[in-house]
């Protein structure tokens, strides 16, 4: 009994809980493609929010993590400390809706930006490609794939559209597309390839050091809320540093 418990102790790690969302307004991310907006701040939404809150804190976060670059840290928390005393109307945005919310339902005394999102010089830009029959593919997928989440989201709750958007096949159809885009080519130049090794996987690889950054003790319960495209690398960095303990929407969520 005492070696098992030892055991246990030795094998602790911090537990990691990622949520895959759509952005709830147009927040100037450049994104691809990005869904049709719904009225969050409707009585029916809000009510939904509600629900998605009551099942997340059952996580009892000891941190949020949120999809805001990391300069704006003081900015964030500034808005987050309004909000909390009371003085900061939420904005429509899931940053505000959902992390904000969580972490004062959790008593938290700030937030966690933990976004990179610059743009490098020796990066192309992916339009270069846009004549290209790959980039005029990747389009075509891209199209499909927002009007699939654009029908689900106006025909079901924010939880079930939330549950949706994580689970594994959705989260597979979404990495496809990034590895379609890395396909595209320019007059032999493969600048789809160069902009997702160079952007794409490079920004997701900082997020996830920024992530490990906020790790102070075995103890840490680390919520993290990031566009669902981001998904399948943040698992895969995630689950492959061997450092935390993963926990997926439907755990708490259903």
């Amino acid at each position: 009994m005492i070696k098992e418990l030892r055991r246990e102790v030795v094998s602790m790690k911090p537990t990691i809980l990622l949520l895959g969302t759509d952005h709830f307004s147009d927040q100037g991310n450049v994104d691809l493609f990005s869904t049709g907006k719904v009225d969050i701040l409707s009585n029916e939404r809000q009510n939904e929010i509600r629900e998605i809150i009551n099942c997340l804190k059952q996580f009892e976060p000891t941190k949020v993590a949120l999809e805001v670059l990391k300069e704006n840290e003081e900015e964030l928390n500034a808005q987050y400390a309004s909000y909390i005393n009371g003085s900061y109307p939420l904005k429509v945005n899931e940053i505000d809706q959902i992390g904000f919310r969580l972490a004062g339902e959790c008593n938290l005394n700030q937030v966690y930006p933990v976004d990179w999102n610059e743009a490098q010089k020796d990066t192309p830009d992916i339009d270069d490609g846009k004549s290209s029959a790959a980039f005029k593919e990747v389009t075509r997928i891209g199209k499909r794939l927002i009007a699939e989440y654009n029908t689900y989201l106006h025909n079901h709750t924010l939880k079930d559209y939330l549950l949706w958007l994580n689970d594994s096949e959705n989260i597979g159809r979404g990495q496809e597309f990034y590895m379609k885009l890395a396909l595209v080519e320019s007059e032999g130049d493969p600048v789809g390839a160069t902009w997702t090794a160079k952007y794409w996987y490079y920004r997701n690889l900082l997020i996830y050091k920024n992530l490990v950054n906020l790790i102070d003790s075995d103890e840490e319960r680390i919520f993290v809320l990031y566009g669902s495209g981001h998904l399948h690398l943040l698992f895969q960095f995630l689950k492959k540093s061997g450092m935390f303990d993963i926990k997926v929407a439907s755990d708490y969520l259903k």
